[in-house]
């Protein structure tokens, strides 16, 4: 029996990666009857690991310890798993740190396992000055190894034999006799040991294994994502990017060939008539349902002044219910053929206006500024998705509310929204219509066909901004980018608050509510700076 082992304590963004991690052995790792999930946590991370969907309880198994609650000891957990019951069930065992993907069949890794060392995959130099690898540790004896290439303790595979229960046992006495503090706790201690007993082989994993690399092309089996113990912020961005990517391998966007046209006379009549009168999604599944537009009226009914984008119009359905619950709608499509339609279908509308625009190549700056609702539509693909979402905000100032139509059906849809809900650019309003969906492959039961959102204005109030202290700056760019001491990413905490990663460091940023000032703390060496905008 194999045994995948993973430990998620401290920090509940490392529940978030293991679950990145989980999906992507589940859809990607051909795992079989043979093979486990061992997960060593906390009871509160099993609570949060159970609730989600991925969950499933035939092939994960939890040990639990509910002491672990620094950086230093998570850090260390993976070495109690000769301490721990579960450890007898299993002869090959594959340590996994949570910034992992894996993208092909994990059994490519077992079948290296062969002699009774450890399988590491080859990082940096037992010599190097940072003491990622125990420089420090080897002291003297770092003369004595012809070999100096190190390894990442991010990927561990070995047998369940008393040679490496034996190892991990002078890994544990060593860091309790020699207790430096390392940047990377443990990683020092089990590259030394390693190397003085002569327990590794850090070549082979190289043909399966690979650090930091986004090519989902790649023949790789695993990609690790390190950065650093502590630091997640830019792991969960890189993993979340790169499991999206292989997914929409998967599922690409369907592109359609319509020819049968559903003419229907329309009249000015009431949204009950409107809604009982229009072609929806049991019709035509590139539409919406009646009950989607039905809560789209009833979110919207009390706000008649509001303007509406439709991202995506297509052959008008929806845009004549749109035209009947907003002041003014604004059809966007790139299709000349079914822009004409649309125009036909709805042409005793007066507050429609029909605007070509091919929303991946040309610029949205045609698009009116004064629009406080935008229906996407478009493009169901993560990045298609996540383009017009941020174009949205960036060309519509008044944007309150994001309409997205199949939020359950297409996963690209649903990812980008759940990732930004969960990093506070957009806030959950409301679900909206069905919950068993007419999808291209069938019905998709148990899901939600639409989601309203509400906008976190903040992004928009700092972007291409730049504030300065001292003689130093920093600017915010597009799509969460910063230059900052070079290139930086960042991410919402809330109206005022964001983690940014820049020159190697996390940083905590706090802003005034106008976003003029702000104070930036420095994780690790809690260094305080104090910006002002730019005027």
């Amino acid at each position: 029996m194999n045994c995948i082992f993973c430990c998620v304590f401290n920090e509940n963004k490392y529940v978030d990666m293991f679950l990145l991690l989980l999906e992507s052995i589940f859809i990607y790792s051909n795992l079989d009857e043979n093979t486990d999930i061992l997960v060593y946590t906390s009871t509160m991370f099993m609570n949060m690991i159970k609730q989600s969907h991925l969950f499933n309880n035939k092939k994960i198994r939890f040990e639990i310890n509910d002491t672990y609650n620094n950086i230093d000891k998570a850090c260390k957990a993976r070495l109690d798993l000769f301490h721990l019951s579960s450890i007898i069930n299993y002869n090959k065992i594959l340590y996994l740190d949570t910034d992992i993907i894996v993208k092909d069949n994990i059994n490519k890794i077992f079948d290296v396992c062969i002699e009774d060392i450890l399988y590491v995959l080859e990082e940096g130099d037992i010599n190097s000055d940072t003491n990622y690898w125990g420089k420090i540790l080897f002291g003297n004896e770092i003369n004595n190894y012809n070999k100096k290439s190190a390894f990442t303790s991010g990927i561990l595979l070995f047998n369940n034999c008393e040679k490496i229960k034996d190892l991990f046992n002078k890994i544990n006495e060593d860091i309790i006799k020699r207790p430096y503090k390392f940047d990377c706790y443990d990683q020092p201690y089990i590259v030394y040991n390693a190397f003085k007993y002569n327990l590794y082989n850090n070549k082979v994993l190289k043909l399966l294994v690979v650090n930091n690399d986004n090519n989902i092309n790649s023949n790789k089996v695993i990609h690790h994502f390190p950065g650093g113990p502590g630091v997640y912020q830019h792991k969960i961005y890189a993993m979340t990017i790169f499991l999206n990517n292989l997914k929409n391998i998967k599922y690409p966007l369907i592109q359609t060939d319509y020819t049968d046209y559903y003419l229907i006379k329309n009249t000015n009549i009431d949204i009950d008539t409107i809604l009982s009168n229009t072609v929806n999604i049991e019709e035509d599944i590139w539409t919406c349902s009646s009950k989607m537009r039905y809560d789209i009226y009833c979110f919207f009914k009390n706000k008649p002044e509001f303007k509406i984008a439709e991202i995506g119009s297509h052959k008008g359905y929806s845009t004549k219910v749109l035209s009947k619950i907003f002041s003014k709608v604004y059809a966007v499509d790139n299709s000349i053929e079914w822009t004409n339609f649309n125009k036909n279908f709805n042409k005793d509308a007066t507050n429609i206006e029909y605007i070509m625009l091919d929303i991946y190549k040309d610029n949205w700056s045609i698009l009116p500024y004064d629009i406080e609702v935008s229906f996407i539509d478009a493009g169901h693909s993560y990045e298609c998705c996540r383009s017009d979402i941020f174009n949205s905000i960036k060309q519509f100032k008044n944007l309150q509310y994001i309409i997205f139509d199949d939020y359950g059906v297409w996963s690209g849809v649903k990812q980008i929204v759940d990732e930004l809900i969960k990093n506070k650019i957009l806030f959950f309003e409301k679900f909206i219509g069905l919950n068993d969906v007419p999808g291209p492959n069938g019905v998709v039961k148990n899901v939600h066909e639409g989601i309203i959102c509400s906008v976190n204005k903040f992004v928009n109030n700092i972007t291409n901004k730049t504030y300065s202290w001292e003689k130093s700056y920093i600017k915010f760019l597009d799509n969460f980018k910063m230059d900052a001491f070079g290139e930086g990413f960042y991410t919402c905490i809330d109206n005022t608050r964001i983690i940014a990663i820049f020159g190697g460091r996390e940083h905590l940023i706090k802003f005034n509510e106008d976003y003029t000032y702000f104070t930036s703390i420095r994780t690790g060496d809690l260094q305080i700076v104090n910006g002002k905008l730019n005027t």
